[in-house]
């Protein structure tokens, strides 16, 4: 038994490999379109050395086997060969040296691995003998969302025990027995969907089985030539996965586009389903329209750039990652366009030259008419539903922003969105490694329109943002980013669990501090102008998710006094053992006080080297109590009793002979410290005193001596036996 075999790459040699896995006429393999078109896509690859695996055991192949071939009389066998390309070349004994490691072998696994292109099993079939096939995606995959962008996985490969790996979406050729292009359809897709291991993808056969699995389907299961759209979708429901099933013929190109962008960005594959039609010219130089018959791609990938739309396709008659375009039967066919269809929009499929560069005329198009489009099991919200939300709030932003560019004077951008389906890890992934501050200074003024971004915004924006990063919502979100020229100007999560009727708007999030802000503040003056309802998108309930933004109260408190803070720090005797603190002079207000704050703390309004010490809890309350620093130190966790709390500080009162006037901080090293714009909460908290406490004056105060910095015959009152005092307010 030869253990392998290598050669150049050519198309000659590719072919004598082929046969030599099998009994085969040479012209046949030579000829067959996969061959050729797998020649040209590897040749574009760099192609240089391939390795033939004479002996190898295909998983799905032997389910295909087990299930129908066993029984042919003049089976081959199950043992299928599997090919290896890479890109650089390859001798018996520089692979015999890395096998055997010897000192100083030229070939290294690591060598191997960069320039490993993939592989592709022969399967022992004389007609349809390319099975798995995984290669690396030619050019750059991924240019951003609605620009460029092919699905492609991680495949692990051991060749001899070296561990090397492709990138790719596995493809094979249509098995005219066991499967149809549209079984073929179904077990890529499957590959293509994300967090399924490509190990344990379903077989041909078995698709084809569960798919004829319905009450009215034959019982005859092979050979099976076409699977109806309800058998496709009978085998998904077999798989546990979801799917949103679209008509396409009522919908336009441009929506084709962004559908196809929208999947594709989420590394959703989409089953296509159509009438295939070829194209011959005829004698006088018309085109000849014939009719093919039914077809299923596997739409996997896209580029939109330079005004051409393409999208990339496994398609079983052809090859992995094949090209089209989407393009109307005018521009494709011109003046032989039949009455009635000008604007009628096709996928046009072209071939590779022998230089691997598509065509530019087609030879065949494809004439869709159902999307299948494969969903997690929980996302609910077909692609519909952000579409037409997202085109709804388009609306308004392009009319807004076309105003505001006329008052500035500015360049009116044109205004877009990109949509994906995202779990929440991964929405929140692209927001946390964002930072506004770098926009700090920022300003867009003319008139009496002044915006600037100031400190107070970016931490009222830094707010927002922990409150988007750290909202409970469900796993799966259609994510619309919207877009004015190439200003990513903000975003909305659309639960994509939700149903029709729901309120599906999980969050919004600010990328441009300007932009963003003043859209989203156009939208005020529309709350009162809610769409009528059983609409299909999510508009009324955006408008409603930015007045509870407005209106939150949380968000109020969080605004005025800052975010929440845990105590950075405990000490023993301030907290009891059941989490109450130990300060007995704390007062909470929640209204107006009937009583002077100098009355409830007579001795400390006496005493000019004693201090009050406050805070703002979480809900707005108006903590203060003594600071008591005998026999142990009592600071403001000890009023608090460790709950979280906002700006706090001191307060003292000092008497010039004419009035009485309490001086206000915010020093307090538990609570207050690290916040960005202290004096505006502080300014904040001392109107919020002044408001609880009306008759007496609150002005803002520095750092004050505390108790024990006293000089010595200053009269300090011991408070070891304070005796606790009723709590007259709140």
């Amino acid at each position: 038994m030869t253990p392998y075999l290598v050669s150049k790459f050519e198309k000659a040699t590719l072919s004598a490999l082929i046969r030599e896995s099998f009994d085969a006429d040479f012209a046949d393999i030579f000829s067959k379109p996969q061959v050729s078109y797998l020649f040209k896509y590897l040749k574009e690859l760099g192609a240089e050395g391939v390795l033939l695996e004479p002996e190898y055991i295909d998983r799905e192949f032997l389910e295909d086997f087990s299930n129908y071939y066993v029984k042919r009389f003049g089976n081959n066998g199950y043992i299928c060969s599997r090919l290896h390309f890479f890109k650089c070349p390859i001798s018996h004994k520089d692979m015999d040296d890395l096998l055997l490691g010897r000192p100083g072998a030229t070939l290294t696994a690591e060598f191997l691995q960069e320039n490993y292109l993939g592989f592709m099993v022969i399967k022992p079939l004389t007609k349809t003998f390319v099975g798995k096939t995984c290669l690396r995606v030619v050019g750059e995959p991924n240019l951003g969302p609605g620009v460029r962008k092919k699905i492609a996985r991680r495949y692990d490969v051991s060749l001899f025990g070296i561990d090397l790996y492709v990138d790719s979406i596995a493809f094979q050729e249509q098995d005219k027995v066991v499967a149809a292009c549209a079984t073929t359809a179904v077990w890529t897709a499957l590959h293509g969907f994300p967090g399924r291991d490509v190990r344990s993808v379903t077989s041909c056969s078995q698709i084809t089985t569960t798919a004829l699995d319905l009450e009215d389907s034959s019982g005859n299961g092979f050979p099976n030539h076409e699977l109806s759209n309800e058998q496709i979708q009978r085998a998904l429901d077999a798989e546990g996965l979801r799917y949103h099933t679209t008509q396409l013929r009522e919908r336009s190109s441009d929506w084709f586009a962004d559908y196809v962008a929208a999947h594709v960005d989420s590394n959703l594959p989409v089953i296509l389903t159509g009438m295939v039609y070829g194209l011959n010219r005829a004698a006088d130089k018309k085109w000849d329209v014939v009719a093919r018959g039914g077809h299923a791609i596997t739409l996997l990938g896209y580029d939109f750039r330079g005004g051409v739309r393409s999208i990339y396709m496994h398609d079983d008659r052809l090859g992995p990652y094949a090209r089209a375009q989407i393009i109307t039967l005018k521009k494709l066919l011109g003046r032989d366009t039949p009455p009635g269809m000008a604007d009628t929009w096709v996928i046009a499929i072209s071939k590779r030259s022998d230089s691997g560069v598509w065509e530019k005329k087609a030879h065949e198009f494809l004439l869709p008419e159902v999307s299948i489009a494969l969903a997690a099991k929980k996302a609910r919200l077909a692609y519909t539903y952000a579409y037409t939300t997202a085109k709804r709030i388009n609306v308004e932003i392009d009319r807004w922003m076309s105003f505001l560019s006329r008052v500035l004077g500015i360049d009116n951008q044109p205004t877009s969105h990109t949509i994906r389906l995202v779990t929440v890890s991964e929405a929140r992934q692209g927001v946390v490694a964002f930072d506004a501050a770098s926009q700090l200074g920022n300003s867009l003024v003319k008139g009496v329109f002044q915006h600037v971004v100031d400190e107070k915004a970016v931490e009222r924006w830094e707010q927002e943002k922990i409150k988007f990063l750290t909202s409970h919502i469900a796993r799966w979100q259609w994510q619309i980013d919207f877009l004015w020229g190439d200003h990513r100007t903000f975003r909305i999560l659309l639960d994509a669990t939700d149903i029709p009727s729901g309120n599906a708007i999980s969050g919004v999030f600010i990328f441009d501090l300007i932009y963003g802000r003043i859209t989203l503040e156009a939208f005020k003056e529309l709350m009162g102008k809610l769409d009528p309802p059983e609409q299909p998108h999510f508009y009324n309930a955006f408008l409603k998710s930015l007045k509870r933004r407005a209106d939150d109260y949380a968000g109020n408190l969080q605004k005025k006094y800052g975010d929440l803070r845990a105590p950075n720090y405990l000490k023993d005797d301030e907290v009891s053992d059941t989490g109450e603190g130990k300060n007995r002079t704390m007062r909470s207000f929640y209204d107006p006080s009937e009583k002077r704050l100098r009355t409830l703390f007579s001795a400390i309004s006496k005493d000019k080297y004693r201090n009050l010490i406050w805070a703002i809890g979480k809900d707005g309350i108006l903590y203060v109590a003594e600071d008591i620093t005998k026999p142990v130190i009592l600071g403001h966790p000890s009023m608090t009793g460790l709950q979280p709390a906002r700006i706090a500080g001191e307060m003292w009162c000092e008497y010039d002979g004419k009035k009485h006037t309490w001086y206000v901080n915010s020093e307090s090293g538990r609570y207050s410290r690290d916040y960005s714009t202290p004096s505006v909460y502080l300014d904040n908290a001392i109107r919020k005193i002044a408001s609880i406490f009306p008759t007496e004056k609150f002005v803002l105060g520095g750092k004050r001596p505390r108790a024990e910095e006293a000089p010595a015959e200053s009269p300090v009152e011991d408070n070891r036996n304070i005796a606790p005092q009723p709590n007259l307010e709140g």
